[in-house]
């Protein structure tokens, strides 16, 4: 019976030790064995869905409502008017056909510092600001379907 006992404990220690992989502490996507059985390229190659939005949403909202914009228009006297909005300023060069520079900058507005308690009314009327800006700049944009739309368009099982 003592050798039945260690015969199983022999086998068991054999088997378990056969299932480690062959360096401790790596993520399944480093692990070479696992990688020689079943090789994968696609959790590198592809970001989760909340990386996807969040990246899109930086490029698409973000980025164009925080970056600096430079306009540059000529008159029909031959006078240059170059204006670059940043996020805090406003400056505008004007140069006129005989080499004269003028220079003006005016500042924009900036919220101050809130230091106030949340309210949920604050977060409401926040809300309305973004999408009313967000309506705006949709507004040649053809209009995305919500998701009940797309099920009432997808045909009717059994019909």
């Amino acid at each position: 019976m003592h050798a039945k006992t260690y015969l199983y404990t022999v086998l068991s220690a054999l088997m378990l030790s056969g299932c480690a992989a062959n360096t401790t502490g790596v993520t399944p996507s480093q692990n070479t064995n696992l990688q020689a059985v079943s090789p994968s390229g696609t959790a590198v190659s592809e970001g989760g869905a909340m990386q996807r939005s969040l990246d899109s949403w930086l490029k698409e909202e973000w980025t164009p409502m925080t970056e600096t914009t430079l306009k540059t228009s000529t008159a029909p006297d031959g006078t240059v008017i170059q204006t670059k909005t940043e996020a805090t300023q406003v400056v505008t060069t004007t140069t006129a056909p005989d080499g004269k520079v003028v220079t003006t900058t005016k500042a924009v507005a900036t919220e101050p510092a809130d230091e106030a308690p949340f309210t949920l009314q604050k977060y409401a009327d926040k809300w309305k600001k973004y999408h009313e800006k967000q309506e705006k700049l949709n507004e040649g944009k053809p209009k995305e379907a919500s998701n009940v739309e797309k099920l009432e368009r997808m045909p009717a099982i059994g019909k």
